[in-house]
């Protein structure tokens, strides 16, 4: 699955630098290994002080959200 072509999430900013961070990583994981759903994920984080912040949908016309880690 390519994620280049699809919507992306807005990056997001920081919220102790306030500068926007830049994508670190993308790609498809299953919740449950090989019997889970798939979930489509993005991974941010800060340059500055290293915060990160992860998108994630399960369906391709889903709204991306963000992860509670």
């Amino acid at each position: 699955m390519s994620l280049e072509n699809e919507t992306s999430p807005e990056t997001p900013t920081c919220s102790r630098c306030g500068i926007e961070m830049e994508r670190r990583g993308t790609g498809v994981e299953k919740t449950v290994p090989l019997i889970g759903s798939e979930i489509e994920y993005q991974q941010f984080g800060c340059p500055e002080c290293g915060q990160g912040a992860r998108f994630e949908r399960r369906e391709q016309d889903e709204e991306w959200s963000r992860a509670g880690l």
